[in-house]
């Protein structure tokens, strides 16, 4: 992360993300989730005079997220993806909102139609030795094959 304090620039300030305290707002109707981020006090030996913590609601977060995906980087895509694909709970819940899809989301459902169709018929296809595996088996990695003693 960039951080940047009035002339000074800290490059790569590692910063600790966790959830803050939900703010009621002035209606009274309507808590509002937030994320805390702090400087990770392991990344800089010496702390700044004054300390830097910025506050994001979920309306931030929400466009991030988008300017995130919608990046001309694919690098910056990819981290959004890795992060839903690592949380199981949150990845179930896009897949489940892709299948049961409302008319008014006609392209979201053109595209689970078209991976549905994609995924059936490949599934039909027999595989050439009559496995149904998608991969071949890969051999284990060094670390986990068994030990065998050289003889001396």
């Amino acid at each position: 992360m960039l951080v940047r304090r009035g002339e000074h620039t800290d490059l790569e300030a590692r910063a600790k993300a966790e959830p803050a305290a939900d703010v009621l707002t002035r209606d009274y109707y309507t808590l509002r989730p937030q994320i805390r981020l702090t400087a990770d006090p392991a990344d800089q030996p010496r702390q700044p005079e004054t300390a830097t913590e910025i506050t994001l609601d979920g309306n931030d977060v929400a466009r991030l997220v988008e300017c995130a995906i919608r990046h001309p980087t694919p690098n910056m895509r990819y981290a959004v993806l890795a992060a839903i694909w690592n949380h199981p709970d949150s990845f179930r819940q896009i897949f489940r909102f892709g299948l049961n899809a409302s008319d008014a989301f006609p392209e979201i459902r053109k595209v689970v139609a078209e991976e549905l169709d994609k995924s059936r018929s490949s599934h039909e296809a027999p595989a050439p030795t009559g496995d149904k595996k998608l991969l071949p088996r890969m051999p284990l990695p060094a670390h986990l094959r068994p030990r065998t003693r050289k003889p001396s």
